[in-house]
């Protein structure tokens, strides 16, 4: 009897679980994109991020993946944390719609539900139609686990010394709330355990107050996801997933007192357990977000002063002023300023390269996807700006010299992309553990500091037109190449001699590729500046 008990309820929730995957999953799969544009047109506005947040999460079935895609937006500083925060305080509303589904008890047309879903999905030639047929099959074996779990958990009604453990043990508020938060925080799915709430309870296992303990244990269980998703996030997602926090512990602080109100209203509502489970949850979140909508300004504030400090955000153009375009020697000298500002932030991104060589840092690898995205937008800014000033009276030399500077912002363009080819094989090298012997070690240091003279000189050429500097980083340049050559030969004799590993020694050969075609492009703008390249 206990073993068929057991495997009853364990393949029970299998199956529920695998039906709320498939649902959620294909859903998403069919609204992502025009989800993922709706999250992106969210402003600061309380009542429509949180109604976005609600309509999201009731469509794709799960506020683990509404939070997910919310953290990704607000690190990409896409949306601000004051509409995040309102998304999020949405999203817990409108995961309740799930248990008010599973209280509808679709039991009987399951059957039917993954019958139809299973033959759509063999059957259909498109990827939008398999998906459709696995929300069906999802959607049917959903109850039908929900089904075999109260069917194997139904003989111990009939217990009455069972029953009454089970009932005394949730109607406890501590044991409660502590079981609810550690079974969602291990399941990663406040559905599966509301779902598992209500087939417990609608076989009398539990009741309405010990049902309600269990709900409010899951509303901060659910809150581990969110927690997780924000790990080496900007500070802002570090606030939200703080927030997510504090708006369900709190809530619960609240909403705990008025228990006794819940038993005396919430039956009203239905004679239904399930439902009145289903009421209990959708009334939890509802409240508790009209009450935090309220004070929204002052919570973020208050997130703020928690969690201190700013994010590391992208670089913004400086020096770019439309009123100049119509002088424009002018025009120009300010296109090159912000060429010169470009060359800094590459500068700064192969320091923060040749850092994570010596020592990874996720923090590092972090803000050099930022600073990329930074001289991506001050290429198209200043490619834009050039344009412009090609539309008014130009004398000959500036004619010339515009067709120059597009190539050389487009050189400075791919001088970002090898800092952070660089930092991205510093990853691989983390990842699989690869370390390289001192020799390499020492190589790399002196190609480093080889280079960074010469983007020095090329700062110096490019800001004052000296010629000069730009001789200089020529004779850099040579220097490094020969270097180069050199270490490629020593590398492959230590791995004759078995004195560097393979894997690491890929990345090594890769590192210095990318360092020699680096300063190739450093090099095309000089050799610009002396009039024998590009420019």
């Amino acid at each position: 009897m206990e073993f068929k008990i057991i495997s009853g309820v364990i393949g029970g929730l299998g199956l529920f679980v695998f039906g709320m995957y498939l649902l959620s999953d294909s859903l998403k799969r069919l609204s992502l994109g025009l989800l993922k544009a709706m999250l992106e047109k969210v402003t600061s506005g309380r009542l429509q991020s949180a109604l976005m947040g609600a309509f999201v999460t009731a469509v794709i079935q799960s506020s683990s993946a509404t939070s997910v895609i919310v953290i990704g937006f607000l690190n990409a500083g896409f949306i601000p944390l004051m509409g995040a925060v309102a998304i999020m305080i949405g999203a817990n509303v409108g995961t309740t719609v799930t248990a008010q589904l599973i209280a509808f008890k679709f039991t009987a047309i399951a059957p039917l539900c993954v019958f139809v879903g299973a033959v759509a999905f063999l059957a259909a030639k498109k990827d939008k139609h398999k998906n459709k047929g696995r929300a069906l099959l999802g959607f049917g074996l959903l109850f039908l686990g929900l089904a075999m779990m109260s069917s194997a958990v139904k003989p111990l009604a009939d217990n009455e010394t069972m029953r009454d453990v089970l009932i005394g043990f949730s109607s406890n508020p501590f044991l409660g709330i502590l079981t609810g938060m550690i079974v969602t925080a291990i399941l990663q799915s406040s559905s599966t355990t509301t779902g598992m709430i209500i087939a417990f309870a609608s076989v009398g296992l539990l009741n309405l107050q010990g049902s309600i303990h269990l709900l409010f244990g899951i509303e901060i269980g659910t809150c581990v996801t969110a927690l997780i998703a924000s790990i080496g996030g900007n500070l802002s997602s570090r606030r939200l997933a703080l927030g997510h926090t504090l708006f369900n512990v709190t809530g619960t602080m609240i909403m705990l007192p008025l228990v006794p109100l819940y038993l005396k209203y919430i039956p009203l509502t239905s004679g239904d357990i399930a439902r009145q489970i289903a009421n209990s949850h959708t009334a939890f979140n509802a409240i508790n977000a009209l009450i935090f909508l309220t004070i929204l300004p002052f919570f973020v504030k208050f997130l703020g002063i928690i969690v201190p400090g700013e994010d590391y955000e992208k670089r913004e153009v400086k020096h770019l002023e439309p009123h100049l375009l119509i002088t424009p020697s002018l025009a120009i000298n300010a296109a090159i300023r912000e060429m010169v500002s470009m060359l800094d932030l590459c500068h700064a991104m192969f320091g923060k390269a040749e850092e994570c060589i010596t020592t990874y840092s996720h923090k590092i690898r972090n803000e050099i996807t930022l600073d990329e995205e930074s001289v991506d937008q001050m290429q198209k800014n200043i490619t834009e700006y050039l344009v412009q000033i090609t539309k008014g009276e130009l004398s000959d030399r500036e004619r010339s010299l515009v067709p120059a500077l597009l190539h050389s912002v487009n050189d400075l363009e791919r001088v970002g992309d090898y800092c952070e080819s660089i930092v991205k094989l510093a990853q691989r090298g983390y990842e699989h553990n690869l370390t390289f012997s001192a020799p390499a070690k020492m190589e790399l240091a002196r190609l480093f500091e080889k280079t960074h003279a010469l983007i020095r000189q090329a700062r110096k050429a490019l800001e004052k037109d000296d010629h000069q500097a730009a001789a200089i980083t020529l004779n850099i340049d040579r220097e490094t190449h020969a270097l180069i050559k050199q270490y490629r030969s020593n590398h492959i004799s230590r791995l004759e001699k078995g004195e560097c590993l393979g894997d690491a020694g890929l990345v090594y050969s890769d590192v210095l590729t990318a360092i020699d075609r680096l300063n190739d492009h450093l090099c095309n703008i000089t050799k610009g500046i002396l009039h024998i390249g590009k420019r």
